[in-house]
C-alpha cells in the first residue's frame, strides 16, 4: 500500500485593499493526486486545517483527510485567512465576503492548474464544518468553483449561539480572539460520546483564533439565505448534521434542507452519536462514510 502523503500548497490571494496573503492548504493523497476527485475542506471558528487530521488516540482513527485519501480522494485542508499558518490581515478588514474571496482564489486555481503542482482538478468538492459550512455556500453561490458542496454542523435559519453576545463582544476587544476553553467540551463536543483524552488533546491543540471581523460579518448572514446566498447554490449539496449538536441538531434536518432551495440535488444525514465537532466524535465514521458514498455518487467521473 502505498503511503499517505502530504504537502503544503501557499496560495498568492489579493483581497480588496490591493494586498497579496498567502493562503496556506495542506494536499492530502496516497499514490498520486491526479485523476483524483479533489475536496476542499473549510474548518469552523476557533480551528485550523488540524481539525480534519486529528491524529488516533487511543486506536481509533480521527483523521478525516487521512480516510478520504485512502479513499481515492485528493484532500487539500485549508488554515482559513488569520488561522494556523496563513497570512493574518487586518481583523476588522478581514470580513466574510473577503475570506470568500481568497477561498475562491486557492480553489479556482486547482481548478485551473496555475497552482504550483500544475495539475487542473476536473472534479471538486467543497466540503465545511459549522462556519466553514457558510464560507462553502457563500463561495459556491457567488463563484461557482466547484462541482459540489457538503455543508456539516451548520444550520442557517436556526444557528444557536454559544455565548451571550455580550461575551463575544468582551472576547472580540482582541481583534484576533478565543471562546473560552470549556465551550470545547460543553458546546464543541456531546462530551458521552467524546474520549476524554480527544477532549483534552483539542484543548490542547486545536484550540486557534477567529479573526473578528470575519464573525461579526457572518453571523448576521446565517438569518437571511438571501444575503448568505445559500439559496442561490444550483450545485448538488449534501447536509450532515449531528444528532447531539446542541449549535446545528439533527431535529433541524428537514428545515436546513430546505433553505439549500436552489440546489439541483438536495440530501440530508442525520450522524448518530455525535455532537458539534464530527471528526472528534467516536461515532466519526458515520459521517465519513456518508460523505464518501455521496460524492461517490454525486462527483463527475474521472
Amino acid at each position: 500500500m502505498n503511503a499517505l502523503s502530504v504537502e503544503r500548497i501557499v496560495f498568492p490571494v489579493t483581497l480588496s485593499d490591493g494586498n497579496t496573503y498567502s493562503l496556506v492548504g495542506y494536499l492530502y493523497f496516497q499514490g498520486t493526486w491526479r485523476n483524483r476527485p479533489l475536496q476542499v475542506l473549510l474548518h469552523g471558528g476557533n480551528y485550523n486545517h488540524k481539525y480534519w487530521d486529528i491524529p488516533a488516540i487511543n486506536g481509533h482513527a480521527y483523521s478525516y483527510a487521512e480516510f478520504m485519501a485512502r479513499r481515492g480522494h485528493a484532500v487539500l485542508a485549508l488554515d482559513l485567512l488569520g488561522t494556523g499558518t496563513s497570512s493574518r490581515p487586518d481583523a476588522d478588514f478581514l470580513s466574510f465576503q473577503e475570506m470568500g474571496s481568497a477561498v475562491h482564489q486557492g480553489v479556482a486555481s486547482m481548478r485551473s492548474g496555475t497552482h504550483p503542482h500544475g495539475y487542473a482538478f476536473r472534479s471538486i468538492a467543497l466540503v465545511g464544518h459549522s462556519l466553514g459550512s457558510a464560507v462553502a455556500a457563500y463561495v459556491q453561490a457567488t463563484y461557482r468553483d466547484a462541482d459540489a458542496v457538503v455543508s456539516t454542523g451548520l444550520v442557517f435559519l436556526d444557528y444557536q449561539r454559544p455565548l451571550d453576545p455580550a461575551v463575544v463582544q468582551e472576547r472580540a476587544k482582541d481583534p484576533y480572539f478565543k471562546l473560552p476553553s470549556e465551550l470545547r467540551g460543553s458546546v464543541f463536543h456531546w462530551e458521552a460520546g467524546t474520549d476524554p483524552a480527544v477532549l483534552a488533546y483539542d484543548r490542547a491543540h486545536l484550540d486557534d483564533v477567529i479573526p473578528r471581523g470575519y464573525v461579526f460579518t457572518l453571523f448576521p448572514f446565517l438569518a437571511d439565505p438571501t444575503v448568505s446566498r445559500v439559496n442561490q447554490v444550483t450545485s448538488p449539496v449534501l447536509v450532515q448534521l449531528g444528532e447531539f449538536d446542541g449549535l446545528a441538531p439533527g431535529s433541524l434536518a428537514e428545515k436546513e434542507l430546505a433553505v439549500w432551495s436552489g440546489a439541483s440535488k438536495r440530501d440530508v444525514q442525520v450522524v448518530r452519536g455525535v455532537g458539534h465537532c464530527f471528526n472528534s466524535h467516536l461515532a466519526n465514521l458515520g459521517s465519513w462514510t456518508g460523505i464518501d458514498t455521496w460524492l461517490s455518487q454525486t462527483l463527475p467521473k474521472q
